[in-house]
């Protein structure tokens, strides 16, 4: 039976706490001498409510509460527990705790639900002999409905020997986690295994709007990116090059040692932007005590990719490093959490989030940890953070250190916004559905501006679609009313968006359907 108990929290929300902008809580010191670090944050998209962290090396954070309070789980598995949490959740609210093993030789997956049960013994994958494997990290796809997971391969993991290396595979599940596919070569070019820049290493998995699979890594020519269109099966006949040599192991004041691995995510959301591949990174380009957080985007599948944005807005020569990024996949928008010295002539060090609304083409940068903290060289600190959003809700963890002691900590971001109830603003004005909640029909009410095609459809909380009311169909100007019956679609009780297409706009409005 694994350790289960409600953590208490350092602070009972005190009034002042309540009216910050960002809420910190504490959310857990050193157990059992292990101190928190490298945190995976997902958001349950079905309940966002709920909250699921995993830390190093076998530590999972529950909170039902929107992240105000939490509950602790040690995870075991017959298989071992060791390090590189990665957390995601599919469309039916079920979590997966994706690992390493102590020796190194496989990818474990352990899953549950919610807080109402104990985690799975889990599953396997990426076992291939005496190979190591390290940086595994996952993602699932609502379209196809498979997880993913990608991983660097080492002959000898740490061995200089020119006769050992690193591959970038990939494995497939279809089933939810029971099994995995043998695991697919994705990286054409392979790198030493010594672990550094002359490895290939720190893949990252994304999926597309119609269940494309993407990966990015760093490799000795620097960072790769890869596609599959047939749930990763076949990639492309070579990988593509984003950017040249890069640098993305390098120093910073009271570290031990500071590598960027790239995360990359594609915006499945039904505004403007979707479809847009974005891989986040950080280095030192700019100079040695100069570390910045960078991003790219494509907007056609990968094939061309953007020029290098600077992420960070403050003026050249002080250190941003382990950086995260987050989409937003109801709002399309694109969120980056990083660790940030901007106010400081010294090693204190804040956490700051960038948020774009506009596809990538600006972001606006504001820190969301009350107070800074002086990380000490001499203990782990871990080599990323974690941010996750969906539907407006934002929560972000990271590890702190104080006296040399790792904390963990988080912030429920606020956004600056409600709930969203329009994806984009115009001349057409899609009214919300009366009633609302419903349990038998709704009718739904829209005006145009001018006459054009009209898509209106249902959707999920995922974006797939449920049902099509109108397809492509000729509407005049003025207003209209449709009558909307859901069991004419088979839906199932639970929270959907409508969503009204024409030639230049996507609005969106929510719906409750009961019983």
């Amino acid at each position: 039976m694994k350790k289960k108990f409600t953590l208490i929290l350092w602070c009972c929300l005190a009034p002042a706490l309540l009216e910050a902008q960002h809420v910190n809580i504490r959310i857990a010191g050193s157990i059992n001498g292990m101190d928190p670090n490298e945190p995976s944050v997902c958001i349950n998209p079905r309940n966002t409510n709920e909250i699921m962290i995993g830390t190093n090396a076998n530590h999972s954070y529950f909170s039902a509460d929107g992240g105000r309070t939490w509950q602790h789980q040690v995870l075991q598995s017959t298989f071992g527990v060791n390090c590189d949490p990665a957390i995601i959740c599919d469309d039916q609210g079920t979590y997966y705790y994706f690992h390493l093993v102590p020796d190194l030789s496989r990818v474990v997956c352990q899953k549950k639900t919610g807080n109402s049960s104990d985690w799975s013994n889990g599953s396997f994958t990426a076992l291939n002999g005496t190979m190591q494997i390290d940086k595994e990290w996952a993602v699932f796809d609502p379209v196809k409905g498979n997880l993913y997971t990608t991983w660097s391969q080492f002959n000898r993991h740490g061995s200089t020997d020119p006769r050992d290396s690193t591959i970038i595979f990939l494995s497939r599940s279809s089933d939810r986690g029971v099994t995995w596919s043998d695991r697919i070569r994705i990286s054409q070019r392979s790198g030493n295994a010594t672990g550094g820049v002359g490895s290939v290493h720190g893949s990252y998995p994304a999926t597309g709007p119609d269940g494309e699979v993407y990966v990015c890594w760093w490799s000795p020519a620097g960072l790769m990116f890869d596609k599959s269109t047939d749930e990763g099966k076949t990639w492309l006949p070579s990988d593509i090059r984003i950017t040249s040599t890069v640098q993305w192991i390098y120093n910073v004041p009271g570290m031990q040692l500071t590598p960027s691995f790239p995360v990359i995510s594609c915006d499945r959301s039904l505004g403007h932007y979707r479809g847009t591949i974005y891989i986040n990174w950080s280095d030192n380009r700019k100079g040695a005590g100069d570390s910045d957080i960078w991003v790219v985007k494509s907007m056609d599948g990968g094939a061309t990719w953007s020029t290098l944005k600077r992420v960070n807005d403050d003026p050249a020569g002080k250190q941003q490093f382990f950086n995260f990024l987050s989409i937003d996949q109801v709002t399309g928008y694109v969120y980056i959490a990083y660790y940030d010295r901007r106010n400081y002539d010294d090693n204190r060090t804040d956490v700051f989030m960038a948020v774009s609304r506009d596809g990538g083409n600006n972001f606006e940068n504001f820190r969301i940890s009350d107070t800074p903290f002086i990380p000490y060289s001499t203990a782990f600190f871990g080599h990323y953070l974690g941010v996750s959003a969906h539907n407006d809700k934002v929560f972000a963890a990271w590890s702190r250190q104080d006296n040399g002691q790792n904390s963990l900590w988080g912030a429920m971001v606020d956004t600056g916004s409600s709930q969203v109830e329009s994806i984009t603003k115009g001349p057409v004005n899609l009214e919300q559905n009366i009633p609302n909640p419903f349990n038998e029909s709704t009718f739904i009410s829209f005006k145009l501006t001018d006459p054009g095609p009209v898509t209106l459809k249902v959707i999920d909380l995922f974006g797939n679609t449920m049902a099509t009311i109108m397809s492509a169909q000729e509407t005049s100007a003025g207003k209209h009313t449709v009558h909307f019956q859901p069991d004419q679609y088979h839906l199932v009780p639970g929270v959907y968006y409508f969503t009204l297409i024409t030639r230049n706009e996507t609005v969106a409005r929510k719906m409750v359907f009961g019983r």
